[in-house]
């Protein structure tokens, strides 16, 4: 029988490893990567929603003027932020006393430790880049990105009211082509108080429809750029469009083309739950050791119109 405490281990070894753990979540997902690398991840101490003040040039008082001219006074009232409901994720790491027992002696304790956290932490990830982009709002999860990237009320703001808090979307069915490509990222390039498009994402059948399209004149044209050049050092397959990466991830939704930038979309994570290790009482009714691993976070946006995407495209 194992002398090691192994509760105590399992707890003491995830405190550790929590930081790695947390890095891992947004280093080996390639939007979260990017997000991450590109100041698109903030951290707040609270609140009991996020409050999200946007970015818009509609105000009416804006006036060219000389000498004694008035001035326009005019009240903008209404609408100066959107609101967001923090989402919690939660995923545990159970040891059973059987499983200590025929793991005894403290190497193979460590392995079964090892193991244990490598599969709550693949869990966690794959779950959070899932919801990234699918995640529905109203719901448990994040807001994902064909939830934020869209029409209509989103952050407790009508987009049917407010027509400039409407993403950029093309729906028409039909191959993926250069020209729906250019346009989406031009479009979503106007506007005061937009970012420019940083990262391009989508399937990736649909990526291999781009690079299908990179005749040998166009890839004459496609510099390599530094955050090119750091996606494929960090494992992740980018080819460019005007210098901006073009990524695939198994997660997002068929037939979509994403237009993103890390100035208007963030991931928000509130800074004392940051994939924190929880220790909670075991249950009195079975042999069991129990660690958790919480966060609570929230995909924000403060200029819906600066994303975009492409919908219903094939290849």
């Amino acid at each position: 029988m194992s002398d090691v405490n192994l509760g105590a281990l399992a707890s003491t070894t995830l405190q550790n490893y929590r930081e790695t753990l947390a890095d891992n979540i947004f280093k080996d997902n390639v939007v979260l990567n990017h997000m991450k690398a590109n100041g698109g991840v903030e951290y707040k101490d609270g609140g009991r929603s996020i409050v999200s003040p946007l970015m818009y040039g509609v105000n009416s008082s804006v006036m060219a003027f000389d000498g004694t001219d008035p001035l326009d006074l005019t009240y903008q009232g209404g609408i100066d932020a959107a609101e967001y409901q923090w989402r919690m994720y939660n995923v545990s790491v159970v040891f059973t006393k059987e499983e200590e027992l025929k793991n005894s002696g403290k190497s193979q304790i460590i392995d079964l430790i090892k193991a244990k956290i490598m599969q709550a932490e693949n869990s966690i990830k794959e779950r959070i880049n899932n919801d990234l982009f699918n995640g529905v709002a109203a719901s448990k999860e994040i807001d994902g990105l064909d939830t934020a990237i869209a029409a209509g009320t989103y952050g407790g703001i009508a987009g049917g009211t407010y027509s400039w808090w409407n993403s950029y979307v093309e729906s028409t069915g039909g191959a993926l082509s250069v020209a729906y490509i250019r346009v989406g990222m031009n479009t979503v390039n106007l506007g005061a108080g937009g970012g420019k498009c940083s990262l391009m994402a989508t399937t990736q059948i649909l990526h291999e429809k781009y690079e299908s399209l990179l005749t040998a004149t166009l890839q004459m044209n496609v510099a390599t750029t530094a955050e090119m050049k750091r996606l494929g050092d960090a494992g992740f397959l980018a080819l460019g469009f005007r210098g901006i990466p073009v990524v695939f991830d198994e997660a997002a939704t068929a037939g979509v083309f994403y237009f993103l930038n890390t100035k208007n979309l963030k991931m928000t994570i509130h800074k004392d739950a940051d994939f924190k290790v929880v220790k909670k009482a075991e249950p009195s009714d079975q042999h069991v050791s129990v660690q958790h691993i919480m966060a609570m976070l929230q995909l924000t946006v403060n200029r819906r119109a600066s994303l975009g995407k492409l919908t219903a495209k094939t290849s």
